[in-house]
């Protein structure tokens, strides 16, 4: 069977190789120049990233939904979440080997350009998710922050906010709806390339 655009995705689904080959001759570009904006101060990673995208495409093919973003959309949003993946994983190992070179020195070992480089993925991360939050009502943006970027636990926040659990899951859900919505609203009025 000839694997066209018209048939590859029903055949990734059912886990044909040669379905994911198509994916990644096709789709293969894209890809690499999503995860190149985000890891181009990380370049040794790249292709390891590269790599995850379509690991996790052939996994995940049954969460894309063509009714909602044609391919490119969804597979450049999954290479955009793998890449910030990979470059907090990185920056953080990086972190860490600079402090074990530095015990075992004993001498400094962050350079100012290093620095640099991880305060501006702090900046970038901590950017993006304020616009995606502002959306939020300030108490459901609370909660999204110290659930999911402080990685509280729910025991915790539920008891300083003195909310039920089930209320917090209610209001983590309406608040996921309301983002999902609004960024399938925004990605339907851009114009596509």
């Amino acid at each position: 069977m000839k694997v066209t655009e018209e048939n590859f995705i029903p055949l990734l689904c059912r886990k044909h190789e040669k379905a994911l080959e198509y994916c990644m001759l096709h789709y293969g570009g894209l890809v690499k120049a999503v995860v190149h904006r985000y890891l181009g101060s990380l370049p040794q990673y790249e292709e390891e990233c590269q790599n995850d995208v379509f690991f996790a495409v052939w996994n995940h093919i049954d969460a894309y939904d063509p009714e909602r973003n044609p391919f490119a959309n969804w597979i450049a949003g999954v290479a955009r979440l793998k890449a910030l993946d990979c470059k907090r994983k990185y920056a953080s190992r990086m972190l860490e080997t600079s402090w074990e070179a530095m015990e075992e020195t004993g001498q400094p070992v962050i350079q100012a350009e290093f620095s640099a480089e991880l305060q501006a993925v702090e900046e970038e991360f901590s950017e993006e998710t304020q616009q995606i939050l502002a959306c939020l009502k300030p108490k459901d943006r609370e909660l999204f922050l110290r659930l999911y970027i402080e990685e509280e636990n729910m025991e915790e926040v539920s008891q300083s906010t003195g909310l039920a659990k089930p209320v917090i899951y209610n209001r983590l859900s309406r608040g996921k709806k309301r983002i999902r919505s609004l960024f399938s609203a925004n990605r339907e009025r851009s114009p596509r390339l």
